[in-house]
Parts: structure tokens; sequence; C-alpha cells
């Protein structure tokens, strides 16, 4: 009986051990979900910071009109039509019908879509 009794006590801590491993899981094999903060989220900060590293290289006033098709997006107010029409959501996110963008680079995280979604839904404000 006290076997029976044993037995059952430690495979009760072993599942409790197994599941309350589950959440230190999931952090490992999804850092970027773990780690997306879009609590604040500003122009200023972090989405020239997304715009800058992903998409300045064809994209800015000096190069664009070469390689970037005209598309200016290297000043909030260059950026804002675009902002304001959807237009940059739907090619980052790279939507049906859009050209996916960056161009012949790969998506941007989700993390960096999330913060330029909220960016735009916020009304895209100069912050």
């Amino acid at each position: 009986m006290k076997r029976i009794i044993l037995l059952i006590a430690v495979a009760c801590v072993a599942i409790v051990a197994i599941q309350s491993c589950q959440y230190k899981k999931e952090a490992i094999a999804y850092p970027a979900a773990a780690t997306c903060d879009t609590a604040v989220v500003r122009y200023s900060v972090e989405v020239r910071n997304i715009i800058a590293a992903n998409c300045n290289s064809c994209h800015a006033a000096n190069v664009a009109n070469s390689q970037g098709a005209g598309y200016v997006l290297d000043s909030y107010n260059a950026i804002r039509p675009y902002a304001a029409s959807k237009l940059l959501l739907n090619v980052i996110q790279r939507n049906s019908g859009f050209s996916p963008m960056p161009k012949n680079a790969p998506k941007l995280s989700d993390c960096d879509i999330a913060k330029v979604r909220i960016w735009i839904a916020n009304g895209y404000p100069n912050n």
C-alpha cells in the first residue's frame, strides 16, 4: 500500500514538474513573441528605426528615384501619406496585390510589422 501511495506521489510531482517547464520552452522556441513590446510605439523611436534599417537603402531621398520607384520614406512628412493610405502596411505585410517589401529581402519580423500596424492604427502620430 505504501508503495502505491509513493508511486502516485512521484507521478504527481513529475507531472507538475513537466507542466511547469512548458512556459520556458515556449519562450525559448518563440523569443520574438516573448520580447515584442508594443505598449508604446512612437514614430521617432520604433517606426523610424524599422524604416531606417529595412527601407531607406532604397527609399531615401538620395536613392528613391533610381531604386525605390520614387517612394521616399526617410522622414515623417515623407512617410505620412503612405501610412495614411495603408500602402506602407500592405507592402510590409506582403498582402496580395501589393509589391512585397523589403524587395529581395526577408519579410519584416512579426514584431516590427505589429509596431508599424499599431502606429498607423493610432493615427500615425509624429511622436
